[in-house]
């Protein structure tokens, strides 16, 4: 049980980090710059810890934020601001369609 409750505290650490970074990355674009790097490495590597921590019954939604986090990846790599933009917010759509699902359940 202490297991348990440890791994959902990391959890929703992970899930604080993400939501505060996507901010940040949010608002640049907005303004319509390019995020910095290291926010950019830092949404992504928090974004694979939330993968890494993802139960099993959520693994369908993770599955597909994580091909849109690779796409996204693409994008970055590419340095296209309208790429970026995009699969950012389709990102950040994946994430409210799981939200929207734990809260049904």
């Amino acid at each position: 049980m202490a297991k348990n409750k440890q791994k959902q505290e990391e959890f929703r650490s992970v899930k604080q980090r993400l939501s505060a970074i996507q901010l940040v990355i949010k608002k640049d674009l907005k303004e319509g710059q390019l995020p910095r790097v290291d926010d950019l490495d830092h949404f992504i590597e928090t974004s694979r810890q939330m993968d890494r921590l993802c139960q099993e019954e959520w693994r369908i939604a993770m599955d597909k934020y994580i091909d849109r986090l690779e796409q996204f990846e693409t994008a970055i790599k590419k340095g296209e601001l309208q790429a970026i933009e995009s699969t950012f917010h389709e990102l950040l759509d994946c994430k409210n369609v799981c939200h929207k699902e734990f809260r049904q359940r």
